[in-house]
């Protein structure tokens, strides 16, 4: 069988949207190519063949999806995202756990200085 990927996927798994008509569910994006992506969504799978809207950090994209099964998803977008969006996407994903940890230090540190209620 041939393969069946022709780009690259860089992984990410860093938080994400998925818009559907059904509604807005919180994913994780586990990989992304310029053709599509690896999710995870929060509570269920959207069937195979749903359209939907990806949105991460300053990415969106439109596209159908491929597969859904074991509790992922595939994504196929309708356009190519440009190479320059992944890259971009990839290197925020390489920052995201430390700049999370800073956040949730400041956020802590506000609310036990009294400046806030919570956190």
């Amino acid at each position: 069988m041939p393969h069946r990927r022709g780009d690259p996927r860089v992984r990410l798994n860093i938080p994400g949207r998925l818009i559907m008509l059904s509604g807005t569910e919180e994913c994780i994006l586990e990989d992304l190519s310029v053709t599509g992506a690896a999710i995870v969504p929060q509570y269920g799978l959207p069937p195979a063949g749903t359209s939907a809207i990806l949105k991460c950090e300053h990415v969106e994209a439109f596209g159908v999806v491929r597969w859904a099964r074991h509790g992922r998803c595939g994504l196929m977008f309708d356009e190519k995202l440009p190479l320059a969006q992944v890259v971009s996407l990839r290197h925020f994903a390489d920052h995201f756990e430390t700049t999370e940890r800073e956040r949730n230090m400041e956020r802590a540190r506000i609310w036990v200085q009294g400046r806030s209620r919570a956190v």
